[in-house]
């Protein structure tokens, strides 16, 4: 799961990051992520969360 506030461009945490090739970027820097890539990546981890939970509560 992608960390909210990871690269724009391929989603790697700013301190694990450094210099990456990925694709389908290839060679770049960590690029701050927009706020609609935070907005969703916080949601996507909600909705995991929710379908992770127990059912009966125990």
């Amino acid at each position: 799961m992608t960390e909210p506030n990871g690269c724009g461009v391929c989603g790697v945490p700013p301190r694990e990051h450094m210099q990456l090739w990925k694709l389908p970027a290839g060679w770049h820097q960590w690029s701050p992520p927009s706020n609609a890539q935070i907005l969703a990546r916080m949601q996507a981890r909600r909705a995991a969360r929710a379908t992770n939970s127990p059912k009966d509560g125990v």
